[in-house]
């Protein structure tokens, strides 16, 4: 179900008093709740075309776009689960396409589309489908591992059941890559925004009146906050130069 998506962008120094201000109306998610830093790693290897296509269409502010990653969390071990993820944009609302495989597996499902390989759940057909959506946009646009992009997300839930969600995504960090298998690695990440955490605010159709007034108080306005984008604009001056600038056949 698509959900509208707000974002901006805040000082590390704030970071302390917002939560203060928010808990009175939130709690830890779920898999928050079971760490003891109330905080799990994120981490995504996005894919693009060979000219860039999802990035130029951000910069081009469309407003129907979708983005192509593989999302995996916390440390690797040998059952660690990813996702592959198409994440859909339309105006402001999102939402997303998602089939579970273990990273163990990934590289052989790419290699032979092997739709067994998609684990089993509740859903099973529906993650299937899932997997072949995102397997025809990986042949249609010949898409390849882009950036790495990882941070640490604080992720809070609506205590009255509003479907309200909000995250805070600090140290978000990134580095070029053209394979899978470094996912799990933080060895040559770069800084993406520096001393700022992204805060994501994600809701069904109406925003909580107690929501606006707090940010007001930190004078904040909504931003068109990209972490893959960004991370691009970083490492442009290496492997992207010739590509966001020159461009290729998409």
């Amino acid at each position: 179900m698509a959900r509208l998506e707000y974002k901006y962008y805040f000082p590390m120094d704030y970071l302390d008093e917002l939560r203060r201000d928010i808990m009175p109306f939130l709690e830890y998610d779920h898999y928050s709740g079971l760490i003891q830093k109330k905080e799990y790693t994120v981490r995504s290897i996005y894919l693009d075309s060979p000219g860039m296509l999802t990035y130029r269409e951000k910069d081009a502010g469309v407003m129907y776009r979708n983005k192509y990653r593989i999302r995996g969390y916390n440390l690797l071990s040998k059952d660690s689960l990813v996702f592959l993820e198409i994440k859909r944009k339309e105006n402001d609302f999102v939402s997303k396409n998602r089939a579970p495989l273990y990273y163990c597996d990934l590289e052989r499902f790419i290699g032979t589309r092997d739709f067994s390989l998609i684990l089993n759940s509740k859903e099973m057909e529906e993650r299937k489908a899932d997997a072949r959506k995102f397997m025809y946009y990986f042949l249609l646009y010949n898409l390849k591992p882009a950036v790495i992009v990882t941070y640490e997300r604080e992720a809070f839930e609506c205590k009255y059941n509003s479907g309200l969600r909000i995250t805070f995504d600090k140290n978000v960090r990134t580095r070029i890559t053209n394979s899978y298998n470094k996912l799990y690695d933080d060895i040559n990440m770069m800084p993406t925004f520096e001393n700022h955490f992204v805060l994501e605010i994600k809701f069904h159709k109406i925003i909580p009146l107690w929501l606006p007034a707090v940010l007001k108080k930190y004078n904040t306005s909504r931003e068109s906050v990209s972490k893959y984008a960004t991370s691009i604009d970083i490492n442009s001056s290496n492997k992207f130069n010739h590509y966001i600038n020159g461009g290729i056949g998409l």
